[in-house]
């Protein structure tokens, strides 16, 4: 015959240690042998709480006069003398967290098996196009940087170091892997690392491009500050998938933590340069190919009223510098 119901033992973070069938009421919790569920816990009694119907036929959980009581859910709550169950309710005995699940309780949905090859991030064929994809960006930066002639040979091997670093870092999430999961998961982390440097990338080029129609907006302080941050947030992320056994909210404050220690640190890097005295004037170099057409112009009589202008204030200003030499 098919058990009723399941009693599991939980740990704080709500996995299951333990699952016990339930085949008939009443059943007996507590930590002697005679108990149809025994929980090994110096603070629940030899016979603690049993799992029975009430009168109308509900299921509920009565205490037996424990020393520790009964508890709703977790943690310090007020004690009771009875609680009604239903699948899924969870209650306390001592420092025991027990959960209640009848036989037809609805599961979550499959996981897919992602070493099956079947996962996108896993397939080999998306981890080499993604991997070129990088390759190329790194030789397209290298020549468009260069303002001097370039050779094939010199713009190939310039982003050998940064490929090679990027297969290392990989490298290591899938070490980390197979210690934690047992599990080989390399193309998964290269594509992952693949998609971070051109996500930044695009980033970058956006922000260098709205900086130059722009000035006035610091589109790459901005861009390098939280860009960088969401970019980091999103790589951990990824990678702590395949590298531990977290779950998705345990790896989001893991990615959240870490990316905000990166802002913060850039926070309090661009504060203290900004608070040390120079007499080098802040100014954007961003230069873009842009048609003449696209470019604010101004008229030659505005330009030469300007100029006229700038001239007398630093005229004025060298007048008052005059008496303070000596």
């Amino acid at each position: 015959m098919a058990p009723l119901g399941y009693i599991e033992v939980l740990d704080s973070k709500g996995n299951v240690l333990e699952r016990r069938p339930i085949d008939s009421f009443p059943i007996h919790i507590g930590r002697a042998y005679n108990n149809e569920v025994v929980i090994d816990d110096p603070y629940v009694c030899p016979a603690h709480v049993a799992i029975e119907l009430d009168d109308r036929g509900s299921l509920i959980a009565r205490d037996l006069n424990s020393v520790n009581g009964l508890r709703l859910g977790s943690g310090r709550k007020k004690r009771l003398p009875m609680l009604a169950l239903n699948s899924g309710s969870q209650f306390q005995i001592g420092h025991t967290i027990l959960r209640y699940r009848s036989f037809d309780h609805a599961l979550a949905p499959t996981l897919l098996d992602r070493e099956n090859g079947t996962s996108f991030f896993g397939s080999p064929h998306i981890a080499a196009f993604a991997g070129i994809m990088v390759f190329a960006l790194l030789c397209l930066e290298g020549f468009l940087g260069s303002v001097e002639r370039v050779t094939i040979a010199g713009i190939v091997s310039e982003p050998l170091v940064t490929f090679a670093t990027l297969f290392l870092w990989a490298g290591l999430w899938t070490l980390a892997g197979r210690v934690i999961l047992s599990r080989f998961y390399f193309f998964e982390h290269v594509t992952i690392a693949s998609f971070a440097i051109v996500a930044f990338f695009a980033i970058n080029a956006v922000a260098e491009w709205l900086e130059f129609l722009f000035p006035f907006i610091p589109a790459l302080w901005v861009a390098g500050v939280f860009g960088a941050g969401v970019i980091l947030a999103t790589l951990v992320f990824g990678h702590l998938r395949f590298a531990s056994m977290m779950r998705r909210r345990s790896r989001l404050w893991a990615a959240f933590s870490v990316s905000a220690a990166l802002i913060g640190i850039s926070f309090i890097s661009d504060y203290a340069n900004r608070s040390k005295f120079s007499n080098v004037m802040e100014f954007t170099g961003i230069v873009k190919p842009l048609d003449a057409a696209w470019v604010p112009t101004m008229s030659v009589d505005r330009f030469v009223e300007n100029s006229q202008k700038l001239k007398s204030d630093l005229e004025r200003l060298a007048q008052k510098a005059k008496p303070t030499q000596p």
